[in-house]
């Protein structure tokens, strides 16, 4: 059953944002600069995200991460592994909401 209290933009911004944030500083640190990009890019997805649809586009590029042929690290790969873990909890929350008005 969908939380009627649940705001999926809130939820991006105060969960999801923190993690890209990191990405960012690993990518920074290590000189990753195509990936500060590509994560920089998905952080200002989420900032001017508005409502559902908005965050289903960042998903859908934030998905493409592992597709990327980057080279992570150890440490920005466990980053990524709990932000994509973490989106795809709130994708869950949503379909969820869907499937209950089938």
């Amino acid at each position: 059953m969908r939380d009627v209290g649940f705001n999926p933009v809130d939820y991006a911004k105060t969960q999801l944002l923190p993690l890209v944030d990191k990405l960012m500083a690993c990518a920074d640190q290590e000189r990753a600069y195509d990936q500060l990009i590509y994560f920089g890019n998905i952080k200002d997805g989420l900032i001017s995200a508005a409502n559902s649809g908005d965050i289903i586009e960042v998903f859908f590029n934030l998905s493409a991460a592992n597709f990327m042929n980057f080279d992570y690290s150890q440490k920005t790969s466990a980053l990524l592994d709990k932000l994509l873990e973490k989106s795809e909890l709130l994708a869950e929350s949503q379909n969820a909401g869907e499937e209950g008005f089938h």
